[in-house]
């Protein structure tokens, strides 16, 4: 498939051991997967990429993941975001998280069953 065509994902979380997994899991020819360990690049990058799902962490290491997930809904509204985590989140994050995400899972998590619900998200942004 043309690069043209491809659909793209993007991970954001700072722990090498899940990315290099989703990454694994989730690449294809009709899918391109970018990572980021930070907030403030995954902004940078989404500021000028069309991305049609993207994990991101609650917790990062520069700024929390519902800020990050906030700008993205300004930057691209289309961009469907699963956010993660397996800390506890305060009831103000979980707020943020339930207005604008597309859904939450807790890590650790199945990843044949993330690449069966990312197949279904990447289809439905055709």
């Amino acid at each position: 498939m043309s690069e043209l065509y491809k659909k793209r994902i993007l991970i954001v979380d700072d722990e090498p051991m899940l990315i290099q997994g989703l990454e694994k899991a989730l690449q294809s020819d009709r899918v391109e997967v970018v990572t980021m360990e930070t907030g403030r690049a995954a902004l940078e990058h989404i500021a000028v990429s069309e991305y049609h799902l993207c994990f991101l962490d609650v917790f990062l290491p520069d700024m929390a993941g519902t800020d990050v997930l906030e700008k993205i809904a300004v930057l691209s509204p289309k961009t469907k975001v699963i956010m993660m985590s397996a800390g506890v989140i305060s009831s103000a994050m979980k707020e943020t998280i339930e207005r604008i995400a597309y859904m939450f899972i807790a890590k650790p998590f199945d990843l044949l069953h993330v690449r069966m619900l990312a197949r279904r998200l990447i289809e439905e942004s055709v």
